[in-house]
This record gives C-alpha cells, structure tokens and sequence, in this order.
C-alpha cells in the first residue's frame, strides 16, 4: 500500500524519480549527453527535494539500519539525501512503507561446528561456536570463552594453543560474517556455511605450513 501524498507532495515525488532516472541512465553508462555539472545540479536538487518532502511526511520515511550507519547521520539532516541511495530507499518507502523494514536476526543464540586441520594431531578438530549479542563463543576441548564480534581474543588463542597457522585478517572475516547475519537477517544454514569456508581457508594456511622450514 503505498504512502498517501497531497497534490505538493506527489509533485515533488514525481520529480525526485524523474530525476533519480536520469541519474541512473548516467550512472548504467547509457547513452546520454549528461555532462558532469549536470550530475552535480540532479544531486543538490534531489537533496533538497528529498529533505523537504522526508520533513513533511508523518511518520518519517523509514531507511535501512545500514543506510543510517554508512551515512553518519539520520534521515532528518539536511545533507542526508545528497546522495543516490537515500533517495532510492525513499522512493520505495513512498510505494511500500515495509520496503526499507530491516531483516530480524534469527540466528543469535544458534551453535555452529567449526573443523578445522590441525598438523599437530594430523586430522580435522572440531570447535564449537555459538553466536550471541556480544558476539562469539567459543568451545574445544577444555579451552573455551567469549569472543567479540570478530572471535578475538579467544578464537587465535586456542588456534595458537593447537600451533595452527591461520590468516592475518582471520578477526575482520568472523566481524563480518557476525555484522551480515544481523543485517542481512541470515538463516543458520548461511552462517554455517560461511563459517565453514573460513575453516577451509584456515585449514589450507595450516596444511600449506613450510613445516621442512618452520619449526
């Protein structure tokens, strides 16, 4: 169902996808004789439409959780629309309220199995990893504990404890795969894969370890 406008406001919608179409056809490389000053001139006056029409609306035009944080301003800044994609979730806002609904999060709380190589044992070791609000918790063997949303520090504590070699950017991967099953309202199944490529990745480093040169 889609938002309710006065004869003002429709006017102004109507022009915000006019030219937010134009800035489209400019930015797929189509052709058009759309020279740069003329990009500039679309995003002010989609700012400043996109701004006026967000005030007059109750209740306010509802943006992507993510949208807001790449940003670093809420929708009510004056500045917050001198840019594409605000405008683009605007305009799918004013044709369904629930379209910029953020996915919930249905995996915290969820257990998922880790395997990874170990040289030292010469077979895959399993861990336990459960996500949660803070982020990771980690369980093998007698080693266990809370890790953040990048598994640190516990995760490279316990592989440094079994003497397996992993990734440098191990930590930013596990923040990632932890931030997109928020966001992107990933089920276990998705999680569980992604966690499993990093496993893979961090069983590969292992096996690949120089041991004819490293001690």
């Amino acid at each position: 169902m889609k938002v309710k406008l006065n004869s003002e406001q429709e006017k102004m919608r109507l022009r915000i996808q006019e030219l937010y179409n134009e800035a489209m056809n400019y930015f797929k490389n189509k052709p058009t004789n759309i020279p740069s000053s003329r990009m500039e001139d679309i995003i002010n006056e989609l700012g400043f439409l996109g701004h006026k029409l967000h005030m007059q609306l109750n209740p306010k035009p509802k943006h992507h959780r993510y949208m807001i944080e790449n940003s670093g301003m809420q929708p009510e800044d004056p500045d917050f629309y001198y840019h594409i994609h605000p405008i683009e979730d605007l305009l799918k806002y004013l044709d369904d309220p629930h379209a910029n609904d953020d996915p919930e999060d249905v995996t915290l709380d969820e257990k998922f199995e880790f395997k990874v190589y170990t040289r030292r044992w010469g077979h895959e070791d399993l861990y336990n990893i459960t996500r949660n609000k803070d982020g990771w918790y980690i369980s093998h063997l007698s080693h266990e504990g809370q890790g953040g949303k990048n598994a640190e520090p516990i995760l490279s504590y316990i592989l440094r404890h079994d003497s397996v070699s992993y990734p440098q950017n191990l930590p930013r991967v596990m923040e990632d795969i932890w931030i997109r099953a928020k966001d992107e309202g990933l089920t276990k199944e998705q999680v569980q894969e992604m966690l499993k490529q990093v496993a893979d990745w961090i069983s590969i480093v292992e096996e690949n370890y120089p041991s004819d040169i490293g001690r």
